[in-house]
């Protein structure tokens, strides 16, 4: 009888599982198809000259302790829609394009922001080289990270680290890739904030 009771409950979990994981995969194919709907939109954007554009460029040059001379790109990729409440146009942000470099200590990162229909962040992507604990040594490694998330929660990372972007293999989230993803998300409101400010 216990046996019996025991298969039931694996049985019952391992479905509870399944479920689970084929939602998150469901919830990952619809932002990467999001994700792909905004670059075709951006491309043909940029690309036809008859399309009004809706994006704006920032570039800022600062000098940062311990890294010198920083410059920052920003692509912020907006829509201008028609409020009915407030009888007039509001912008929003949909996607945002972010590379940073650093002249002394030599490093580049590169962040994307994506945006879901209602304002929340969808998708979050950052590369960059940085010095990881390697056993008793530090090592340099090239670092991939996507999170996925699902009206502003995080619900799925893949974390990728390798010696450059040919060598990549999928780890755990360490502590301090954890920060990285904690900073690249608090960016979501301030982009937001940030293109309020030049837009009104």
């Amino acid at each position: 009888m216990r046996r019996i009771l025991l298969i039931s409950v694996l049985i019952t979990m391992c479905s509870f599982c399944h479920a689970q994981n084929a939602n998150v995969q469901a919830k990952i194919a619809e932002i990467r198809k999001m994700y792909n709907n905004e670059m075709e939109w951006i491309n043909t954007m940029l690309g036809d000259e008859t399309i009004p554009d809706d994006y704006i460029t920032s570039k800022v040059r600062h000098n940062i302790a311990g890294t010198g001379q920083a410059e920052e790109t920003i692509e912020f990729f907006f829509n201008d829609d028609f409020d009915e409440e407030l009888g007039k146009y509001v912008s929003s942000l949909d996607f945002v394009r972010k590379t940073s470099v650093y002249t002394i200590a030599e490093r580049k990162s590169y962040e994307e922001f994506l945006y879901d229909d209602a304002g929340f962040p969808a998708f979050y992507y950052t590369s960059f080289t940085t010095y990881l604990e390697d056993g008793d040594h530090y090592a340099e490694k090239y670092v991939e990270i996507r999170a996925y998330y699902d009206k502003g929660v995080l619900f799925h990372t893949i974390c990728k680290l390798g010696n450059d972007n040919s060598s990549l293999v999928e780890v755990p989230l360490t502590e301090e890739l954890e920060n990285q993803l904690f900073f690249g998300f608090l960016q979501f409101g301030k982009l937001k904030d940030a293109l309020e400010g030049m837009l009104n």
